[in-house]
C-alpha cells in the first residue's frame, strides 16, 4: 500500500463530514447553526493545507490540489438552491493570517430605517424610545476624527490606532491624512471597464450607453492635458458592432485596445504631426478573435493576448502599429498556448504579475464552472504554476503594485478582498470590505514612500475604503455621493485614485427615481465648509494654528495627527432634529430613499444623482471648498 501524506488523509476525513453535512435535511430553526458548523469545516481544510506548508511537506502540491477540489465542490453546492447561502463567510483566515475587520460597524441607512419601522410597528405609541444596536449607533461626522483641517470633508475616519504613514513619509502622511484635491467628470453612462496605461498617459473606459445601454463608446481621458481644477474626458464612437467589454492601454506604442465578444481592435492615441493627441483617436488594426472572449492583457516582447475555454490567444503587437492601415484585419492570432494543465480552465479575470511573467488568473463559475485560481505560464506551455486558496465567491479584479514584488490582490465577489504573497498558497490577509453583504468590486495596491496601503470599492455600501495593511485596520472611507463603485485606477505620476461610479437611481430613461427631500444639518452645508475653509487659511497665515501645527478645531473638539479612539459602543445615535438642520438648504436638495449613508455621515452632504468618474489627488495643500454640487429639486423628476 502506497505512502500517503497524514494531511491528505486529513483532507479526506473533512471531505467525509462535508458529504454527511450535505446529506442532512436540516429545519429551518437550525440552519445558522449547521450553517456555521459548515463553514468550520471549510476553515479545517484550509487549516490542513496552512499545517503542510509550515511543515514543509514534499506533498504540499497534491494537498493543495486535494484541497482546491474539496472547496471548489462546496462552494458550488454552498451557492445552489440546496446549500441556500447568499454569500459563504471568510474561511481561510487564522490567527497568522489575519481578518481585518471595519472597526465602524454600519449597516446602511436603508437598513436602519427598515429596522425602526418594523421594530415601531411592534411598539405602543407611549413606549420609551428604543435603544438602537451597536451597528446602527453611528454618530454624525462632527463627532468623528479629522486629523488635518485639509482632510476633505467627503472623507469618515476611524480610529483608536496609530497609521503606519508618518511624517517621516510625506506622500504616504498626505494620503493617509485624505488631504485630497476633488475633481468630478459626469459620464453618460456607467463603465463596464477602465483601465489606466501604465505611465499614466491615458485613463481609458468602455461601456454601452443610449437605450437599453446598446450603443458602443470609448471614452478617455489624455491625463497630461487635465488641469488639477478641471476634468474632461472624450466620449467616441468606436465603430464597433457590439458593446466592448473590455480595455487595455499600450503606453509604449499609445494604443487603447478594445474587445468585444469576437473581435479585438485598436486605436492610436499617438500625437499627431501637431503634437496634439486628436479628439476622435483613429483605429489601427481589428482581430476577429473568434471562441476567445475572454478579457485581454497585456504581455512582455510586445504581445497581447485574450483567454478562452482552455486556452490562450496570443497576436503579436506590431500588427497593430501606427504604421498599419485603419481598415487591416487579420482573422487567426500568431500563437495559441492551450492550459497544459487545466483544459477547460476559462480565465474570467487575469493579470499579469510583472516579475515572474505568469499570469494571476481567476476562473468565472459561467464560464467554466468553478473557482479556480490560478498561477499560468504563458511562456512554458501553459502550466500551471500555483493554485491559490480561499476565495468564497468569483474573483472580479485583481491588482499588483511595484512596491512588492512577491504580493498581489484580490477584489472578491463575496465581499472580501485578500492579500496573497505568490509563494503561498492561502491568503496573508483578508479584508472584510463590504459587512459581508456587498460585494468588493475593485482594489487598487500601492506603495507610497513603501507604506504598503490598499483601496477598496463597495457596491451596496456606496463608498472606497482606505487600509493601513501594516496597521491592519480601516484608516477612512471616502464618499462616492452614493453611487456604486464601479471601477479603481491609481496614477503614480500625480498621486491620483481615480474611481468609476455608477449612479442606481436613474432609470433607462434618464430620470431619478426613488427620493426624498434631503435633511441637510448647517455643517454639512457648502457655505459652511467655505466658511471652514477660509478660517482656517486665516489661520495659517497668522501663525496661529491649522496647516502648520498638526491639529485642528472644530465644534470645540481638537483633531491631533493621531487619531483618537472615538468609537464607543455606548453612545446614542444623535437625531436629526438634535443636528439642527438647515431648512432652507434642504428644501431644494434631494437625498435617495434607499442608500447607505445619511446626510450627516460625512462633512459635506452630496449626492451624485449621474454617473461619475472622481479623481482624488492627494497633495499638501488641497482645495477642499472644490466640492460638486449635490442633487436639487431641478434635477429630481
Amino acid at each position: 500500500m502506497a505512502h500517503q501524506a497524514p494531511w491528505l488523509i486529513l483532507l479526506d476525513r473533512l471531505a467525509l463530514l462535508l458529504d454527511a453535512h450535505r446529506a442532512e435535511n436540516p429545519s429551518e430553526t437550525d440552519r445558522k447553526a449547521r450553517n456555521k458548523k459548515y463553514v468550520k469545516i471549510l476553515q479545517d481544510v484550509c487549516t490542513v493545507v496552512r499545517d503542510a506548508e509550515m511543515n514543509a511537506s514534499p506533498d504540499l502540491a497534491d494537498i493543495v490540489d486535494k484541497a482546491h477540489t474539496i472547496l471548489d465542490r462546496e462552494l458550488k453546492w454552498a451557492y445552489s438552491q440546496a446549500g441556500g447561502f447568499s454569500f459563504v463567510p471568510t474561511f481561510a483566515h487564522s490567527d497568522d493570517a489575519a481578518l481585518v475587520e471595519d472597526a465602524l460597524e454600519n449597516a446602511g441607512s436603508d437598513v436602519l430605517d427598515a429596522f425602526l419601522k418594523f421594530y415601531s410597528s411592534l411598539m405602543k405609541p407611549e413606549a420609551a424610545p428604543i435603544k438602537l444596536p451597536a451597528f446602527a449607533r453611528v454618530r454624525p461626522w462632527t463627532k468623528s476624527p479629522r486629523p488635518h483641517p485639509l482632510t476633505t470633508r467627503l472623507s469618515r475616519f476611524r480610529g483608536g490606532f496609530a497609521p503606519s504613514a508618518t511624517p517621516a513619509t510625506p506622500m504616504a502622511h498626505t494620503i493617509y491624512k485624505a488631504q485630497a484635491h476633488l475633481t468630478v467628470d459626469t459620464l453618460s453612462s456607467a463603465p463596464f471597464d477602465m483601465s489606466l496605461s501604465s505611465g499614466g498617459s491615458i485613463l481609458a473606459m468602455t461601456g454601452g450607453g443610449g437605450w437599453k445601454a446598446n450603443k458602443p463608446f470609448l471614452h478617455y481621458y489624455i491625463l497630461g492635458d487635465q488641469t488639477s481644477d478641471f476634468l474632461e474626458g472624450v466620449t467616441m464612437d468606436p465603430g464597433l458592432s457590439s458593446v466592448p467589454q473590455y480595455v487595455v492601454p499600450d503606453e509604449s506604442r499609445k494604443l487603447v485596445f478594445l474587445a468585444t465578444e469576437d473581435c479585438v481592435k485598436s486605436i492610436s492615441f499617438a500625437p499627431d504631426d501637431s503634437g496634439k493627441v486628436p479628439s476622435r483617436l483613429p483605429a489601427v488594426h481589428t482581430v476577429d478573435s473568434g471562441e476567445f472572449d475572454g478579457p485581454l492583457v497585456l504581455l512582455p516582447n510586445g504581445r497581447i493576448a485574450r483567454s478562452g475555454e482552455g486556452r490562450a490567444a496570443i497576436w503579436s503587437l506590431d500588427s497593430f502599429g501606427p504604421e498599419k492601415s485603419t481598415s487591416s484585419s487579420e482573422t487567426s492570432p500568431h500563437s495559441v498556448v492551450t492550459f497544459a494543465d487545466d483544459p477547460g480552465y476559462f480565465p474570467a479575470a487575469w493579470h499579469l504579475h510583472e516579475p515572474s511573467g505568469h499570469l494571476l488568473c481567476a476562473e468565472g463559475l459561467e464560464e467554466s464552472g468553478g473557482y479556480a485560481f490560478l498561477s499560468i505560464d504563458l511562456e512554458h506551455g501553459g502550466k500551471r504554476v500555483a493554485r491559490y486558496l480561499g476565495h468564497g465567491g468569483e474573483v472580479d479584479k485583481i491588482a499588483t503594485s511595484s512596491g512588492d514584488p512577491n504580493v498581489f490582490v484580490t477584489a472578491g465577489s463575496d465581499g472580501y478582498a485578500r492579500l496573497f504573497d505568490v509563494r503561498h498558497p492561502l491568503p496573508v490577509l483578508t479584508f472584510n470590505t463590504g459587512l459581508q453583504r456587498d460585494g468588493c468590486t475593485d482594489v487598487v495596491l500601492v506603495h507610497p514612500d513603501g507604506i504598503p496601503t490598499l483601496f477598496t470599492g463597495g457596491d451596496t455600501t456606496q463608498q472606497v475604503k482606505m487600509w493601513d495593511i501594516r496597521a491592519e485596520e480601516c484608516v477612512y472611507e471616502l464618499s462616492t455621493g452614493n453611487n456604486s463603485v464601479t471601477g479603481l485606477a491609481w496614477d503614480p505620476v500625480r498621486s491620483a485614485l481615480f474611481v468609476a461610479t455608477e449612479c442606481r437611481y436613474v432609470n433607462r430613461m434618464g430620470l431619478r427615481t426613488g427620493y426624498r427631500r434631503a435633511r441637510v444639518p448647517r455643517w454639512a452645508t457648502w457655505k459652511a465648509v467655505d466658511k471652514e475653509y477660509r478660517a482656517s487659511k486665516e489661520a495659517a497665515q497668522n501663525g496661529s494654528g491649522g496647516e502648520d501645527d498638526g491639529a485642528y478645531a472644530y465644534g470645540g473638539m481638537d483633531y491631533p495627527d493621531v487619531y483618537d479612539d472615538y468609537l464607543d459602543d455606548g453612545a446614542e445615535g444623535e437625531s436629526e432634529d438634535e443636528e439642527d438642520i438647515d431648512e432652507g438648504y434642504s428644501a431644494d436638495m434631494r437625498w435617495p430613499q434607499k442608500c447607505f449613508h445619511k446626510e450627516d455621515f460625512f462633512g459635506y452632504a452630496y449626492d451624485a444623482g449621474e454617473h461619475v468618474l472622481f479623481r482624488w489627488q492627494f497633495k499638501d495643500t488641497p482645495d477642499i471648498t472644490q466640492l460638486p454640487a449635490s442633487t436639487t429639486c431641478d434635477d429630481y423628476d
